[in-house]
């Protein structure tokens, strides 16, 4: 029951790129990041490294000035090393010398034409649109591109784009030739500069690979729906558009891997223990995936078996079986594949927080170890396989500040971790936020979660020595406009909800407003999260309580993973809310344990985040952790902890969930205190029926603030 953060999600502030080189590589996203602070080199000096740009005589290579059309051929002519033409074969009247015969090679090339009156325009800017146009033709040899358009969707000006151009325009925004621009236009006739001009020669110097990633899908293989956009987002078939996209350009040099987190989460998951998500991304051809702490959520002979029968494999190369102190025996610690003759190893890890983020049970005897010393091991091993680039997969948790574009936490903590030249490519997972950028030297990438981004990671490599000269992490966003949906996986999908229509669409209440996972209070950016009880811990609390007939009932807010609409609630809305397949267990706590299980403050948020019911708590942020409350009740009155007392006299019937009550689940370890606990019913039978007998009684799910919990240091 990962704590998924969606206040601090840089979600829905669309990233985009942050590079080792000097700008943005791809489209589909909005708000560019800060470049980084490793200084590696430009691309326009990478250009002149290869002999494609050349100064002025005065070592000014004036990389801001516009590009003119004998200037961006001559480029293109030396790094394309395009073959020499017959200079009689060019008659355009206003060529100077030096001009001559690189022009003559591109007409040759069917790169580039002069006009009807005998002229070539040396001196005559370039457009943006012009030069996806040479430099496409360039690279796929004069011919036309076979390429999906819809990616210019993204652009608010797509209309403006030539009709000629627009195959080019596609193929080179794909390829992430461009870099989006702040107000979301191309700007197709737009000038562009030299060192604009330097950037589009790389997939002409260098060999390309796209490293594409999801992470945390977590059963949403389905199409959503951003209501802020009010467009259809994500689903697994828009991921294998995107990737066909992808490898239609780039056929040879597309990796596809995941960070973990794929198949616990939905019902159309859940009831095929994940195989509905294991078909469809074997349809995409995914290369490698890791494993993520909810892969264990079915079990541990699960996650074996589905190991064992997936097409693609599953990766966890610091999972120690505590008994042997090696590593496990039923997964690998990576595999090596090859695109464009380049060998790729791809080295998948979990995250260390496995340990108190998944049933303890489920993962009794394995360690999750740091991934930093075995990164440079297993890095040793693989160059001397002869393995050209390492990348990780894995389901380590990022952060990154929106302002400074800082990363931290344990994907910048691996690459931090590793020398220079250890690792050329990292993928995250677990904390569902959006990430992308250079961490000492490495591009890393987090695409939140539930196939709303996918992560792209660009390598540039010498073709001669093989090593990444280059390399660029953003984000693409998967709304369905700016692709074409996969068509055979569309239909896997179709298929499976088939099977489970009945049982999702069965309505068990109506819901009389939203209902979300934020407190009553409100702040001065609207209800927070994380902040005491919500609306729906309310009602979910409540059933439990109601269910095991107990004083106080506790969960976790990280169990809750969805908010609820107005309208009918059928039973799939309430899988989406609680995919875990969690249950109800009831013991014995004294007043001081539940002070102590109210005090625990949440990872992300630093406030106290327990959903209760059955209490009336008073409580002040400000005061320090374990001095918040000030007065904790039940609901009739009886003290628990009043005055600075806590009450001796008696102990409470308490009920929390299974996850918690081992007691190494999102640090509230007093319920491990507890010895006395009893299996009840599954959470979500429980609140299903909950919801029945509000229907039965011809009532509606609706929950107003019923001052169970009260915030002393802030007004609602």
């Amino acid at each position: 029951m990962k704590k998924t953060l969606t206040t601090r999600l840089t979600a829905l502030a669309l990233v985009t790129v942050l590079t080792s080189s000097f700008a943005g590589s791809i489209a589909f996203a909005e708000t560019p990041t800060a470049t980084s602070a490793v200084k590696a080199k430009s691309d326009l000096q990478l250009a002149i490294d290869n002999g494609a740009i050349e100064g002025y005589g005065d070592s000014d290579y004036r990389g801001v000035n516009a590009a003119t059309r004998a200037e961006v051929v001559t480029m293109i002519n030396r790094a394309a090393k395009l073959k020499n033409a017959e200079l009689g074969s060019v008659t355009f009247t206003d060529l100077a010398n030096w001009q001559k015969q690189a022009v003559a090679n591109a007409v040759a090339a069917k790169l580039i034409s002069g006009f009807a009156d005998g002229t070539f325009h040396p001196n005559a800017s370039v457009t943006r649109q012009e030069l996806a146009e040479l430099i496409v033709k360039t690279v796929t040899g004069g011919q036309l591109p076979k390429v999906n358009e819809n990616v210019l969707n993204y652009f608010k000006d797509s209309s403006a784009i030539a009709k000629d151009s627009r195959p080019y325009v596609a193929y080179a925004v794909i390829s992430g030739i461009f870099a989006p621009t702040l107000d979301g236009n191309f700007n197709p006739t737009a000038e562009v500069t030299r060192e604009e001009v330097a950037k589009a020669l790389k997939p002409i110097l260098f060999k390309v690979v796209d490293i594409l990633s999801t992470n945390d899908i977590h059963g949403k293989i389905e199409v959503g729906f951003d209501k802020k956009r009010n467009q259809n987002q994500g689903g697994i078939e828009t991921l294998g558009g995107i990737v066909n996209d992808f490898r239609a350009i780039n056929p040879k040099g597309t990796v596809v891997v995941d960070g973990g987190d794929a198949w616990q989460g939905t019902l159309i998951s859940n009831t095929t223990n994940g195989q509905s998500v294991m078909d469809t991304m074997a349809q995409v051809q995914y290369d490698a995936a890791a494993i993520g702490n909810h892969e264990f959520d079915f079990g541990r002979d699960v996650l074996i078996e589905n190991i064992k029968k997936a097409k693609f494999p599953i990766l966890g190369a610091n999972i120690i079986d505590d008994k042997t102190g090696k590593r496990v025996d039923w997964t690998q610690p990576y595999v090596i594949v090859e695109k464009d003759g380049l060998k790729i190893g791809i080295v998948g890890f979990a995250t260390p927080q496995t340990t108190s983020t998944t049933k303890s049970t489920n993962i009794k005897g394995l360690s999750f170890v740091n991934p930093a010393p075995l990164a440079k091991e297993l890095s040793e091993e693989l160059r001397a396989k002869g393995v050209d680039i390492i990348m990780v997969t894995s389901h380590l948790p990022g952060e990154q500040n929106q302002k400074s574009q800082e990363i931290i936490s344990e994907l910048a903590d691996l690459a931090n971790g590793t020398g220079n030249g250890t690792l050329d490519a990292i993928v995250g997972g677990h904390s569902h936020l959006r990430v992308s950028g250079i961490v000492n030297g490495i591009p890393v990438v987090e695409a939140q979660s539930w196939l709303y981004a996918v992560g792209h990671i660009q390598l540039f490599v010498d073709k001669n020595t093989k090593k990444v000269v280059s390399s660029n992490a953003s984000l693409l966003e998967t709304y369905t406009n700016l692709t074409t949906a996969d068509a055979k996986v569309h239909q896997t999908v179709e298929d499976y909800k088939a099977k489970i229509a009945t049982k999702s669409n069965e309505v068990e209440v109506v819901v009389a407003e939203p209902l979300t996972r934020k407190s009553f209070r409100f702040a001065a950016n609207g209800q927070i999260e994380r902040d005491g009880a919500s609306q729906l811990g309310n009602s979910i609390t409540d059933a439990m309580r109601a269910s095991e007939k107990s004083d106080v009932a506790f969960t976790n807010i990280g169990g809750v993973r969805a908010d609820l609409d107005k309208g009918d609630l059928t039973y799939g809305k309430m899988f989406e809310v609680f995919p875990f397949g969690n249950y109800n267990v009831t013991g014995t706590m004294t007043a001081e344990q539940l002070k102590k299980a109210l005090e625990v403050t949440d990872k992300y948020s630093k406030l106290p985040a327990i959903q209760f019911s059955g209490l009336k708590v008073e409580w002040d942020a400000t005061k320090p952790d374990g001095q918040k409350y000030s007065k904790i009740t039940l609901v009739d009155g009886t003290p628990v902890y009043v005055d600075g007392k806590l009450n001796t006299s008696r102990t409470f019937k308490v009920t929390t969930n299974d996850f918690m009550a081992t007691g190494s689940g999102d640090g509230f370890t007093v319920f491990g205190e507890v010895k006395d606990w009893k299996d009840g019913a599954v959470m979500l039978d429980a609140w299903v029926d909950y919801a029945k007998a509000l229907k039965a009684a011809g009532k509606t799910m609706s929950l107003q603030d019923d001052g169970r919990d009260v915030r002393l240091d802030l007004k609602k």
